[in-house]
Formats: structure tokens, C-alpha cells, sequence
């Protein structure tokens, strides 16, 4: 990690607009630096930048939450004040960056490049995804420093928007602020009527997701005979999962989990099923491992870096790889077994602490730089 050599505190802005309404997602990655850089450095001073008409009140008790004191160190201010602000570094988390700072070095989390890729195929997202490739470009052109999330991550910022592979950082993620010490949390479960062995599905349902390979896949395991159920926990259904709901035998819909719900089912199912072709980290397979769950996924984008040895893996589009795999963890408990503890092994190389580290570390150094070049520009004017 580098030291700051500044005189006094840290300041570091912090584009906060969704910080309240993204209760998973980048919404959990910026908390949780966030907290942890409070944590480990009490020099640092924080001004967040909010909507307009943002109550501050919420704002202040999720930051008390986060870490005691830090809402007294931290300044909530209007998104139309971040152009001129004066703080030592701006960190924009959401993917790109909105109001750029004109005094202030800034620094861009750019977790994956989904939005501006052709990755559903629905006509109306054409239009969406062009804005969306606008403002990566841009905030490519406008950021002092780049970080992301995979190698995969940063192999496609490098490929697809041509930045330079020295000025993107990799900073993996975490999933150790799991509840997974506490009591089991069944009412998911309760409520779908399951008792026994089912399998897992978490997150959103856009194309990418790709579960038009994971529905086949169960639809086959019934005609074999195999009983066993998924259940599916996230936001919302797609038109493909409307379709099945309701008809389909082995669908259970269970909506939106609390943290520690999704621990418990984690930790219940035969297996995490993450059949996804696109992902700029793949948080659900880690915080599955970290549960102590077994975990199915997809061999494409970064998932490979996640599980390394922890999972079975097979070609995200071939539907026969994928029955294989499950029936292996239906037919062989002790491989079910086995993939566990590689899992909590897996997961152990992971923390929010070292995100936050090496992401405090890249702030921390473009401020720095930041500051030398203003005192040299300094400098050459005085000698003028």
C-alpha cells in the first residue's frame, strides 16, 4: 500500500448518487471500501456527492452504520458541486464518470463493460447501449486512473475501449460481510414448500444471465426422473421465467432474499448454479464459497479467476455439460463434499479488506501525483 505524503487529512469525493438505492451490486462494493477504508485510516475525510433534492438524514445513519464517527467526517453535498471541488481525488464506483471535476485528479471503478455490449439482443436496447458506449469512452479519456474488478475485466477495457494496460488497477472483491456464523434463515425455502435437495439460482435475468441454457437443463433432469427443484432468488422475472412460472414442476420464484436468507440457501443447496457468459467478477459464485455452498458455473468471462479449482465448470451454451455436472453433485455426495472445503479455501484469498487496500492505495497514489505536478506547475510560474 502506499503512504500519503500529504500535509493534513485525506479528502476524497465520492460520486454517491446511488449509493442509498443499490442495496447489492456496486452499491455493496462502494460500502464496503468505504467502510473499511474509515476503518484503517482515520486521517481520511470524505465528501459524498448526492441528487439534488437527497435527504441527507438516511445518508448520515448508513454511514454511522458503516463505521462509528464517519458521518462526522463526512461532508453530503450537491452532485452540481463536484465540477469545482477542491478535494484531493474523486472516486466515481458507478462504472463511468457523470459531472466531471475540473480541480480535482479522478478515478474510475469500471467493473465490466456489459451496458455497451451486445449482450440481449432486443432491439430497443440499441439506442441504450450507444449512450452506454459514449460514456465509457469518455470516462476512459477523462480518468487520471481506471480500476476493475477481474483481469477479464481489465483484458476487455484494454481490447474493446484501447486504454492502456498501465493505467488499469485490479482490485478483486470480497464477500467475507456475509452473515455466515449466524442461525439458518429457511423462510425462502418455507415458503416455496421445499424440504428436500434443490439447486440455486441468484441474481438478475437479462439475457446474459443465460438462463435459456439453464432452464433446458432442468427440463431434462425432470424427464430423467431427478427431482430436485431450483429455486431462484433475485429482482423481478424475465418474459422466458413468466412463462415457466406457475407451469414448469421445478421452478420455485422466490423473489427477493435478505443477506441472511441467502446464507442459508447458499448453504442448503446441492449446488449454486451460475450459468452466466458475461461477468465482470461474478459475486454470487464467491459469496457461495464463502458460505460454504458448492458451486456450478459457466467457464466464460471471469468466473474461471473466481472459483479457480472450487467448482465444476462447463462451456456456458452446451446444456449436456451442464446436466453432467449436476448430476454428479445429485450421484456423488462426497464430491458435493469435496468442492465445499475447496470453496472455503477458495473464498479465504478473498476480503473487503484487500479491496479496499489496494483501491485506498491507487486513490491515494493518483492524489499524490495530482499534487506533485500542481507544485511543479507552481514552481515553473513563480520562477517566471
Amino acid at each position: 500500500m502506499r503512504v500519503s505524503r500529504f500535509n493534513g487529512l485525506v479528502h476524497l469525493g465520492i460520486e454517491a448518487i446511488k449509493l442509498l438505492q443499490e442495496r447489492r451490486g456496486i452499491g455493496r462494493y462502494v460500502r464496503n471500501v468505504l467502510q473499511q477504508c474509515a476503518l484503517r485510516h482515520p486521517e481520511l475525510r470524505v465528501t459524498l456527492f448526492v441528487g439534488r433534492d437527497s435527504d441527507g438524514t438516511p445518508l448520515r445513519a448508513l454511514l454511522e452504520l458503516l463505521h462509528r464517527g464517519l458521518s462526522a467526517r463526512t461532508t453530503i453535498a450537491p452532485i452540481a458541486r463536484l465540477a469545482n471541488t477542491d478535494v484531493d481525488v474523486v472516486w466515481y464506483p458507478w462504472n463511468v464518470i457523470t459531472v466531471a471535476a475540473k480541480r480535482a485528479p479522478m478515478v474510475v471503478s469500471t467493473l465490466d463493460l456489459a451496458p455497451m455490449l451486445q449482450l440481449d439482443h432486443r432491439w430497443w436496447k440499441v439506442l441504450k447501449r450507444a449512450k452506454h458506449r459514449y460514456r465509457y469512452v469518455r470516462s476512459m479519456r477523462l480518468a487520471h486512473r481506471v480500476l476493475t474488478i477481474s483481469s477479464f475485466s481489465k483484458q476487455e477495457l484494454v481490447t474493446r475501449l484501447g486504454v492502456a494496460p498501465a493505467r488499469i488497477h485490479v482490485t478483486m472483491l470480497g464477500a467475507d460481510d456475509l452473515p455466515v456464523d449466524g442461525a439458518d434463515q429457511p423462510r425462502p425455502l418455507s415458503t416455496a414448500g421445499i424440504t428436500g435437495p434443490f439447486f440455486l439460482t441468484v441474481g438478475g435475468q437479462e439475457e446474459r444471465k443465460n438462463l435459456g441454457t439453464l432452464y433446458p437443463a432442468m427440463d431434462r433432469l425432470y424427464a430423467a426422473g431427478v427431482r430436485v427443484p431450483l429455486v431462484q432468488c433475485g429482482p423481478g422475472m424475465s418474459a422466458q421465467t413468466r412463462a415457466l412460472h406457475g407451469r414448469a414442476p421445478w421452478l420455485a420464484h422466490v423473489g427477493y432474499v435478505s443477506d441472511a436468507e441467502l446464507v442459508t440457501l447458499y448453504r442448503r443447496a446441492t449446488a449454486l448454479v451460475y450459468p452466466s457468459s458475461y461477468e465482470g467478477f461474478g459475486l454470487p459464485v464467491l459469496e457461495a464459497m464463502q458460505s460454504g455452498g458448492a458451486v456450478i458455473c459457466a467457464d466464460a468471462s471471469s468466473l474461471p479467476e473466481v472459483v479457480g479449482d472450487a467448482a465444476l465448470m462447463f462451456p456456458h451454451a452446451d446444456v449436456d455439460a451442464l446436466v453432467r455436472c449436476m448430476r454428479r453433485l445429485i450421484d456423488e455426495p462426497l464430491l458435493r463434499h469435496t468442492q465445499i472445503a475447496r470453496g472455503r479455501a477458495r473464498a479465504a484469498q478473498f476480503s473487503w479488506a484487500r479491496a479496499a487496500e489496494e483501491t485506498w492505495g491507487e486513490l491515494v497514489a493518483v492524489a499524490e501525483q495530482a499534487r506533485r505536478t500542481n507544485d511543479a506547475a507552481n514552481g515553473v510560474a513563480q520562477r517566471r
